[in-house]
């Protein structure tokens, strides 16, 4: 099972770049440039950070994870598992709630199979 950490990793490594790419192109930037006061900007940047540096912070845990095995790794596997499905589950949500379509905020098709990967990968 320690190969689902790997893969969790390998795609939450992904998600972080595009994430960084397409989302800065697609969202970030459209903000930045907007005349949205600079403090709620600021507050909107330095989230748009932390998350990248989740995801980077996340795939190192995987990896780790991977390398030491279920044994040792599972209540990292379980608690950022767990997290990944939330987050997805706040995307498809809010998308599904507030646009009648998960589709618009599409992000929970990649975060969820991170869930999924670390938490088969602690059984």
């Amino acid at each position: 099972m320690r190969w689902f950490y790997l893969l969790a990793g390998l795609v939450c490594l992904a998600t972080g770049g595009v994430h960084a790419v397409l989302g800065g192109i697609d969202t970030l930037n459209p903000v930045m440039a907007s005349k949205v006061d600079m403090t709620v900007r600021a507050a909107i940047l330095v989230v748009w950070h932390a998350i990248s540096l989740l995801f980077g912070l996340s795939a190192l845990a995987f990896f780790w994870a991977f390398w030491v095995g279920p044994a040792k790794a599972r209540p990292i596997g379980v608690l950022l598992g767990l997290f990944y499905l939330l987050f997805a589950g706040l995307f498809a949500g809010l998308s599904f709630l507030w646009f009648e379509d998960p589709m618009v905020l599409p992000q929970w098709t990649l975060l969820a199979p991170i869930g999924l990967f670390a938490l088969v990968a602690s059984i």
